[in-house]
Formats: structure tokens, sequence, C-alpha cells
């Protein structure tokens, strides 16, 4: 009976470290398509100014509606790939690319839900409008995209159970951090 609760424990922590090692591949992504970085080198420096110089402390109406434009932009980005790929026939439209149109318009339309729920000054907005929440939506479906990383039940698994670790690591760096001098004048 203890032999096999260890057993089924050890099993469950492989899964586990296997989920976490994928979720890890999804950043290193870029490194096997570098056409990639024309959009996450944007993504990465606009999250980096704007967490650490602008949202410190939280976001704003203003900067939340700004922070909605990066989704939309990043989605046509994606669209105008994808659309190449097949105009060109490198790829078929098959229903996993349908999937990623699908994808892209998803995060598209949640760029205008950021932007119009700033707009109307709605609460959602402090969480789903920071650059925190928008930057991980765009990065880890960017390699989905590039068909670099597979969209399947794992890496959505592995999306959704370590953003909470993506989360927390970015608030105890912002709070090590020292105060931006923009901070320190108020």
């Amino acid at each position: 009976m203890l032999i096999s609760f260890f057993g089924f424990l050890s099993g469950i922590l492989l899964y586990f470290g296997s989920l976490f090692l994928h979720w890890l591949s999804i950043f290193s992504a870029p490194l096997k398509e570098p056409e990639m970085f024309w959009i996450l080198i944007p993504i990465w420096v606009n999250w980096f100014f704007t967490e650490f110089f602008i949202e410190k402390h939280g976001t704003t109406f203003g900067n939340a509606i700004g922070n909605g434009v990066i989704p939309i932009l990043a989605s046509i980005d994606w669209t105008r790939y994808l659309y190449r790929l097949v105009s060109e026939g490198y790829i078929e439209l098959t229903f996993g690319v349908f999937i990623k149109f699908l994808i892209s318009a998803a995060v598209f339309a949640y760029g205008v839900f950021v932007i119009f729920a700033g707009i109307r000054i709605r609460k959602i907005i402090f969480y789903i409008g920071r650059i925190r929440w928008i930057t991980y939506v765009l990065v880890v479906f960017t390699p989905i995209i590039y068909n670099v990383i597979k969209f399947n039940f794992t890496t959505v698994l592995s999306i959704l159970l370590f953003f909470p670790l993506y989360w927390w690591t970015i608030e105890i760096f912002d709070r090590v951090a020292p105060e931006p001098m923009v901070y320190q004048h108020k």
C-alpha cells in the first residue's frame, strides 16, 4: 500500500516536472524559430518598461487602454504570418491552422475588450489590462502560432498551471527592485 502511494506520488511529481519543462520550452521557442523575435522583442521591451516604470504599483485606466493595443497588433501580425504561409503554399488550411486563426481572432477580441472596458471604466481592467497579463498571453501563444509549440492539452495545462509562477516571480522582482525616480518624486 505504501509503495503504491509513493509510486503514485512520484508519477505525479514526474508529470508536474514534465509540465514545468514544457512550460519553459514555450519561453525558449524563439531560439528554434527566430522569426518570432520580430513580434516578441517589442512585446518584451514594452513589458519591461511598462511593468517597472508605469505599472509598478498597478495600472490605470489610460495605461490599460494603451495596453489593449498590443494584443491587437500582435494578432494582426499572427494573422499576416499565417496568411502568408497559406498563400505561398508552405502550409495548407487545415483544422489546426484554422484554430490558429481563431486564436488570433480571440486575442484581437481580447485587445478590443481591454480598450472598451477601459473606456467604459470597468474595474476588471485593473486585472486583464495589466501589461503582465497581456505579455503572458502573447508570449505563450506566439510559439503556437509559429508552429514551434503544439496546441494541445499539455500546452494549455502548463500555460494555466504555471501562470501564478510567472505572476509571482515578477511581483517579487517588482517589490525587490529599487523604486524608479518617477515614484520617488511623488
